[in-house]
């Protein structure tokens, strides 16, 4: 999970040190929603606009990072993972499953938080040129982020699919 929360840091960072460098040039009123044809159809106060994206954004990148440390918390039954029975039926078992669990969650953390950081900049770019919404890119890059996720889901379906059955071990005389 070392990797995606680096690259999570890093990607705030950037988007940080990107609004810093351009707050005095955006709008006091920010159009903060956009229509289908992307033009702006609500508005809100530049510090209010940003507040909203770092707590929604960074606050579903948060639960995603912190959700294995609620898990390891929770008795077996009300955890959801593929094999219940089989994962979570020793302590052994169960720390790997939720060590797989975390590394898919934390890659899908930096997945979100790219996303975010790409909103966040197609928003920054129509309020600075007062133009319209990039829709079409960013119908691509959620695609492309979808195709992440579903890619993520059906990998981590996999590491936790039912073992084969073990087989008797032959006793010795």
């Amino acid at each position: 999970m070392r990797v995606p929360l680096a690259v999570t840091v890093g990607i705030a960072v950037v988007v940080g040190w990107r609004l810093v460098g351009v707050w005095s040039s955006l709008p006091d009123t920010m159009a903060s929603h956009f229509a289908a044809s992307g033009e702006p159809n609500a508005f809100m106060g530049r510090a209010g606009f940003f507040w909203v994206m770092g707590l929604v954004g960074g606050g579903t990148v948060a639960l995603l990072f912190a959700a294995p440390i609620f898990l390891r918390r929770l008795p077996p039954h009300m955890i959801n993972v593929p094999h219940r029975d089989y994962w979570l039926a020793t302590d052994a078992r169960r720390v790997e499953a939720l060590d797989r669990l975390a590394s898919y969650l934390g890659w899908m953390a930096m997945a979100t938080a790219a996303l975010v950081a790409v909103a966040i900049e197609f928003a920054v770019q129509a309020n600075l040129e007062r133009t319209g919404f990039a829709n079409g890119p960013f119908l691509v890059c959620l695609a492309v982020y979808f195709v992440v996720v579903l890619a993520g889901t059906i990998i981590k379906m996999r590491a936790l699919a039912e073992p084969p059955p073990e087989t008797p071990q032959a006793s010795s005389f």
